[in-house]
């Protein structure tokens, strides 16, 4: 049995994963048949095969995606041995990603950033570019939510200044949330209102909207890398939404403040340190 069967005919109608989520499986189990040089079955599911390929993951990409890569094909080994098809249960090496400090956009960064999506040539599903982007970006920082959720947004769920996520279209899926606009952000809304369901209608391949958001931030003067995309809005939400008393883990969402605490940028949230309260010397 290929690993792509294990996934499709067993693991996901059992686990009820995500499109999302099994788009990451599939990634990486295509990533674990090029390392193989062959279609990995579950034979594959084997200590060494497994071990070559997560070192080789360590040295070409981000400890993050080695990660992420082990974590999925633990699940899908333990999936197989619980129930038999395999022998072996995992027998795999631990990986460490570092914890690094949260970056945010600056309120001077997120102007050029409008300005840039503004400037946005073409049209998307009818809508001038530029005021599809600007919206877009505006209506990730007022409210902190993850662009899934943001490009599932329907105008059924648009009501004045209050807009609701709905579970199925948010990360987990298991409740609804209700987020404030603000004025500016509503009548941007209304600017590119068509007859359709979706208020963000995306009319071309998904990934592209990464690579228009890239040229963005390009023409911005602003770091495009994989961490500079969307979920750094959420980052910017937090960061300023904490500093002005709120509960960033309540506006996030989260289950856990250790969660929250990667979310916030201590050049914004700042933090007391021992130079403000330690004696003046010298």
């Amino acid at each position: 049995m290929t690993l792509l069967e294990l996934l499709d005919d067993y693991y996901v109608p059992l686990k009820g994963i995500s499109e999302r989520t099994q788009t990451l499986y599939r990634m990486t189990i295509r990533s674990y048949g090029v390392s193989l040089g062959c279609e990995p079955t579950t034979e594959h599911l084997s200590e060494m095969p497994v071990a070559r390929f997560l070192s080789q993951r360590l040295r070409t990409r981000s400890p993050a995606t080695a990660k992420k890569d082990s974590c999925q094909l633990r699940a899908l080994w333990e999936f197989a041995a619980r129930r038999g098809i395999v022998t072996e249960f995992p027998a795999m090496r631990p990986i460490k990603v570092p914890e690094r400090i949260p970056t945010a956009w600056t309120i001077d960064e997120m102007d050029r950033l409008l300005e840039a999506a503004r400037q946005h040539d073409g049209t998307v599903a009818g809508v001038p570019a530029g005021l599809f982007f600007r919206t877009l970006i505006l209506t990730c920082y007022e409210t902190g939510e993850r662009i899934s959720a943001v490009m599932g947004l329907r105008w059924a769920d648009v009501r004045g200044n209050l807009v609701t996520f709905r579970a199925e279209t948010r990360k987990g899926g298991t409740r609804d949330i209700v987020r404030g606009i603000s004025p500016v952000v509503a009548q941007s809304m209304d600017d590119i209102r068509r007859p359709r369901e979706l208020v963000f209608e995306w009319d071309r391949c998904q990934a592209n909207l990464w690579r228009h958001m890239g040229l963005i931030l390009k023409r911005a003067n602003l770091p495009c890398d994989r961490g500079s995309k969307f979920h750094r809005l959420r980052k910017t939400c937090a960061s300023y939404a904490a500093a002005a008393g709120l509960d960033p883990q309540k506006l996030l969402d989260h289950s856990s403040p250790v969660t929250t605490r990667a979310y916030l940028d201590p050049r914004i949230v700042r933090q007391r340190q021992a130079c403000d309260v330690l004696p003046k010397v010298g």
